[in-house]
């Protein structure tokens, strides 16, 4: 993604500022012993105060220069303060060494203008260190459809693929099909008994099959299309395979573009067991033969630092303890079989090969220890790709017992047999929330905590519900502005103005209130990029459509048309940016819908 024109970030902003003042400062030789090439080291922090009365902005830096300057905080607050330019800002220095900052009308004008102005761009920012990123996410067997657990991994993968677009980096998503070993002839086997059984045969389904009725559908599905002369019955175990595997991989794709999930890879365990036709050797082969010649391979009865146990037998093990792991790891066993962790490896040498700078994988809590196992992975092929491993919590269903009135967890699935399913989340008539619910209760936590999902909130219709609270924001912004233009035939226009005082003609606390909040859109969305936590995105929008509801119910617009025009304008003004916001949050960052009306 190219930005043509960047968003302002006022921490960025503010930071620059006061970066520049210490530079000045120090150059002045006014900061006592810290000399000018240490000035340029110093990254400035700034932060929102949480109570106002200490400015919209503040910056804390003065006190950590404190040792390092060997002067009083206050006396480096109030240097810097000399050193600052920044028109139509005041400033001030407050504390222990606080420079507080109070944005003038004159700059919050030009950043409404600039919000306006932008649109659906509005948020967007460049970084001053751009990567080419891979995220991988929701990686899945194709032999059923996905649980719940894969919709956390889709709405957090995709959110945090569009945060980091927004912040300026190029981002690939990817899912890794896991579509090698024996689970797939156990799939084809599980369907051929369930097309026999269709035909009358007395066959029981093998206790380790899948029991799912999904695969009675598909059984069903073919038999009448055998019967209809669109497709011959399959003859061979390999022909039920490729069948089924092919009807799952659809499901799962489908269910995923319900759930607003898009990837742009889709990549095959298989490929990385099938031999080169000019070589002979597979992607695993090829890689343990580079481990090897990079001699991070070797052959043992038990891994460096342990005994062997008795009638152990030599296996291949991977130096992974020389990237972190607590011990090395069998990637071909005694058989000449090769470990999941061969396949992984291979499958990351892979990702190194297309050029990323940076790898990031969404794994499951389940998935811990694979951690310093992936690191090795990636270190053993270049030590500059960066590899980082987000590790999430499961999700737990609840929903209101009728009988009992107490909440309980829901389990299982009539349609899978043993758990409930991102389709059955989405889309059940007893338990379905639909897709916008979904993704907004599912991104409400962070990765790190698991999720209680309430089912009888996602679907209520009251603001109890904050998609319904957020929605409605939304809806509100855009009836006021239709009716605005087509009853009371006001155009809309970004140019904002300030009277003849120079400043917002605003009259009460909440229409600045709102503004701030508004502006702080690139900086909530760098920070989540950053912090790769889109859970707060989830705060934030929550925050706007609370700040909105409080200006839309303290300051009146339509009687001002007549009374008072330029403050009906810039109220009017702040209605357009609020749906902006709220449109490029809901649409833009966390794949929902807004709706117009409600």
């Amino acid at each position: 993604m190219t930005i043509q024109s960047p968003s302002t970030s006022l921490i960025r902003f503010l930071a620059g500022a006061v970066s520049e003042a210490i530079r000045r400062a120090a150059e002045a030789g006014q900061l006592g012993s810290l000399a000018p090439p240490q000035a340029t080291a110093i990254a400035p922090v700034i932060q929102i105060p949480n109570d106002p009365r200490y400015g919209d902005y503040a910056c804390p830096t003065p006190l950590g220069m404190a040792k390092v300057c060997r002067m009083a905080p206050t006396q480096i607050a109030q240097t810097l303060q000399n050193h600052l330019d920044l028109p139509d800002i005041e400033t001030q220095v407050a504390g222990a060494g606080f420079i507080n900052f109070r944005l003038g009308d004159p700059f919050l004008a030009k950043r409404l203008q600039e919000l306006l102005e932008l649109g659906e761009n509005f948020g967007k920012t460049a970084t001053p260190h751009p990567e080419r990123i891979l995220l991988e996410f929701v990686s899945a067997n194709p032999t059923g459809p996905l649980h719940v657990g894969h919709g956390r991994w889709a709405a957090v993968g995709s959110t945090v693929a569009n945060l980091l677009r927004w912040t300026g980096h190029q981002v690939e998503r990817e899912f890794y099909i896991n579509d090698a070993g024996n689970q797939m002839r156990l799939l084809g086997q599980s369907l051929e008994v369930r097309v026999r059984q269709l035909q009358g045969e007395d066959i029981a389904l093998p206790e380790d099959a899948y029991h799912g009725t999904y695969l009675i559908e598909i059984a069903q599905r073919l038999l009448e299309q055998v019967k209809a002369g669109i497709r011959p019955l399959p003859t061979t175990l390999e022909e039920y395979i490729d069948l089924a595997y092919g009807e799952m991989l659809a499901w799962q794709k489908q269910t995923l573009q319900q759930l607003r999930t898009e990837f742009d890879h889709w990549f095959s365990e298989r490929r990385l067991h099938t031999p080169d036709p000019e070589t002979g050797l597979s992607a695993i082969q090829k890689t343990l033969q580079e481990l090897e010649e990079r001699g991070f391979l070797y052959r043992a009865k038990a891994p460096r630092g342990e005994d062997p146990k008795p009638g152990a037998e030599e296996a291949v093990y991977f130096k992974t303890q020389e990237f972190g792991d607590d011990k090395d790891r069998v990637v071909q066993k005694a058989d000449g079989s090769f470990t999941y962790l061969a396949a992984d490896i291979a499958y990351h040498r892979d990702k190194v090969k297309r050029g990323y700078h940076r790898l990031i994988n969404i794994l499951g809590s389940d998935h811990h220890g694979y951690v310093g196992r992936l690191n090795a992975a990636v270190g053993a092929f270049s030590p500059d790709v960066k590899l980082e491993i987000l590790i999430g919590q499961f999700v737990k269903l609840f929903k209101t017992d009728p009988e009992t009135g107490e909440k309980t967890e829901v389990r299982m699935s009539k349609r899978t047999g043993n758990f409930v399913s991102l389709n059955d989340l989405i889309e059940d008539p007893e338990i379905g929330v639909g897709a916008d619910a979904t993704r907004w209760f599912l991104l409400s936590n962070s990765m790190d905590s698991p999720i209680n999902f309430d089912l009888d909130l996602a679907v209520k219709q009251t603001f109890d519900n904050p998609v319904v609270y957020v929605h409605y924001s939304h809806a509100r912004c855009c009836t006021l502005l239709r009716r605005l233009q087509e009853e009371e035939k006001v155009q809309l226009t970004s140019k904002v103005a300030l009277n003849e005082q120079n400043r917002l003609p605003y009259k009460e606390p909440e229409e600045r209130t709102l503004l701030l909040r508004l502006l702080a859109l690139p900086d909530e969305l760098i920070a989540a990029a950053e912090e790769r936590a889109p859970h707060k995105i989830i705060r934030y929008t929550e925050a706007i459509a609370a700040d909105f509801n409080k200006f839309y119910d303290t300051c009146r617009i339509l009687p001002l048309l007549k009374e008072d025009p330029p403050l009906a304008q810039a109220r009017i003004q702040l209605v357009q940016a609020t749906r902006q916001v709220l449109f490029n949050l809901l649409t833009g960052i966390l794949g929902l819908s807004a709706p117009e009306s409600m």
